[in-house]
């Protein structure tokens, strides 16, 4: 066996195969879109949370729940 048919044998099948795998553990990576990053504008809709009761399609709350005389997790204030 010569050298360059050892080369071909034991060398490059296996430089192919981290080739291969490199190239799968990358791919996600490399396929998604740009993130968001801080300081950049949002120009996007909101999609899960809303501060705005009317946003959400929400009734607003009309008065605050009124706590009784006495306080503490076991009201022995």
């Amino acid at each position: 066996m010569s050298v360059l048919q050892t080369i071909l044998v034991f060398v490059v099948p296996t430089v192919g195969l981290y080739l291969i795998i490199a190239f799968l553990a990358a791919a996600p990576r490399l396929a998604r879109r740009p993130r968001y990053r801080v300081g950049q504008p949002w120009t996007f809709e909101p999609l899960w949370w809303t501060a705005n009761p009317e946003g959400a399609h929400l009734a607003a709350v009309d008065s605050h729940p009124v706590s009784g005389e006495r306080g503490g997790a076991r009201g022995s204030w």
